[in-house]
């Protein structure tokens, strides 16, 4: 009895870290591409590794959030989402956001973090000679990432792409 317990609890756990792994990697193979507007810059951290810290137009300058209830101000379980449509160079810029579920169009889940919103998006690893060369070429010309975004708005980074490198113009159109 004790024996197929524990066997259990193992093949439970084994499950559960295989489930939290298609969760994370399910906007990849099922999201739909965009290309977005990204700035970067590279912060080396020895626990981390190397990763280049992303920021995004679209979630530049959202306005701060406050609720009449002040013990609500921008707690970690709201949500909000950050509406984009596809601008005339065929980039996604914001549109809007709302702290209610959009019905159509293409969205990013955001989570307030007190006074600021998160994504999830936020870092992408890579080797330290690629990081350094793509921080080169973007710090003349700037990037666009491509990320993939599901229609529940979970998104993750695919890959990130100097504007002076040809992009795939197939994505999106």
């Amino acid at each position: 009895m004790r024996f197929k317990l524990i066997i259990s609890a193992v093949i439970f756990q084994i499950l559960a870290l295989f489930a939290m792994l298609a969760n994370a990697f399910a906007p990849l193979y099922f999201g739909k591409e965009i290309r977005v507007n990204v700035n970067l810059y590279d912060p080396r951290d020895l626990l981390r590794g190397n990763y280049v810290k992303l920021q995004y137009d679209f979630a530049r300058d959202l306005p701060s959030i406050y609720y009449e209830d002040e013990h609500r101000i921008g707690m970690e379980s709201d949500k909000i989402y950050v509406s984009l449509k596809q601008d005339e160079n065929g980039t996604y810029v914001r549109e809007g956001y709302s702290f209610e579920r959009p019905k159509e169009g293409v969205f990013i889940t955001g989570f307030m973090n007190y006074y600021d919103i998160t994504f999830g998006i936020e870092a992408f690893f890579m080797p330290r000679d690629k990081a350094i060369e793509m921080e080169k070429n973007i710090r003349n010309n700037g990037a666009y990432a491509i990320l993939a975004v599901m229609d529940n708005g979970k998104a993750r980074v695919k890959e990130i792409l100097p504007k002076s490198k040809k992009f795939n113009e197939n994505i999106n159109r």
